[in-house]
């Protein structure tokens, strides 16, 4: 049965608060539940009589739901519902950075039906990779040199990309938005752009068709069923570590007022956990990690865990010095 979540929470908030809770079970080997009342903080964790303060926020400026997440929600949750194949639970698109949504014909059903046939046989806890077909431009702009030079999501690889080609390229993936997850795949798109650019004579421009790749994931069972679009406005830049810095200051903040008011309200806290929601393509590419060594610790003192969840995962960023239920023994 799915726990019912602070009504207050936005949904993708609520999202990263069923992860947190299913990490730190699994992490601690306790079971972490929704507690009913949130008093000070966003939300409450309970483990036996133990109560968990949880401070949920995103690594970028919310000014409320971007264009195209509800809705695409709306209609992979009645997918769901009237396909027997699909089984009912909670799950999680995680778009990746900078990628806009559709928000019109047929751009929103194509979308709709890629991601709504790759929602049937996940299991809870569960996540695979949907593949966006897409198409990218290569240029060869001359025979001299061996270079490929890249705009976009495959610009990352363009050394791997240049290794012993003939002549001077230029690729435009700026349509994709992630890279695969698994190194070979990764591989196989080199290979694509490769062959491509193996038929030009300087001057032609081709088409290279390969995929962009997205991450499904199905909720823990504690969440409310359907679909949560889980994505950040086109403009953020997860590398742009001044943002994460500012951010990652004030959730702390933010952590440390609620603390202080639910002790002056008599609150119960045992634990105080910070909930960063990361827009990233891959978690591994989090800053948050490095913005809080550069923060002074005395801003973070009082907070106990920082937890960042991005791209259906969830990583640690600060562990607490102590837990209440060792201390207990």
């Amino acid at each position: 049965m799915a726990d019912t979540p602070n009504a207050s929470l936005a949904t993708p908030h609520a999202v990263a608060l069923h992860l947190a809770a299913k990490w730190m079970s699994e992490k601690y080997y306790r079971t972490f539940r929704l507690f009913e009342e949130s008093g000070a903080f966003d939300a409450v964790l309970q483990q036996r009589d133990r109560r968990v303060g949880v401070t949920i926020g995103a690594l970028w400026e919310e000014t409320g739901p971007v264009e195209g997440a509800d809705v695409l929600g709306e209609l992979l949750t009645a997918d769901m519902r009237a396909d027997d194949a699909i089984e009912d639970g909670a799950y999680a698109v995680w778009v990746p950075p900078k990628a806009p949504l559709p928000t019109t014909e047929p751009q929103v059903s194509n979308l709709r039906d890629t991601l709504a046939r790759s929602l049937g046989g996940l299991a809870e806890g569960e996540q695979r990779e949907v593949r966006l077909p897409l198409t990218l431009g290569l240029a060869k702009l001359s025979d001299e040199g061996a270079y490929v030079s890249v705009t976009g999501g495959l610009a990352p690889e363009w050394t791997t990309m240049s290794d012993n080609i003939g002549g001077s390229y230029h690729l435009d993936s700026r349509a994709l938005y992630r890279l695969p997850e698994e190194r070979a795949e990764i591989d196989l798109l080199i290979s694509r752009v490769r062959d491509r650019a193996a038929m030009l004579q300087p001057g032609e421009v081709t088409d290279v068709q390969i995929n962009d790749t997205w991450t499904l994931s199905r909720l823990p069972a504690s969440a409310p069923a359907g679909v949560t679009v889980m994505t950040s406005p086109p403009p953020v830049d997860p590398l742009d570590g001044t943002i994460v810095r500012r951010m990652l200051r004030r959730h702390v903040q933010r952590a440390v007022v609620q603390l202080e008011a639910a002790r002056a309200a008599g609150q119960q806290i045992d634990l105080a956990a910070l909930v960063l929601v990361g827009a990233l393509a891959h978690l591994k590419d989090e800053l948050a990690t490095a913005a809080l060594r550069g923060m002074n610790p005395t801003a973070y003192g009082s907070v106990d865990l920082i937890a960042i969840v991005a791209d259906a995962g969830v990583r640690q960023v600060l562990q607490p010095r102590s837990l209440p239920w060792e201390s207990a023994r």
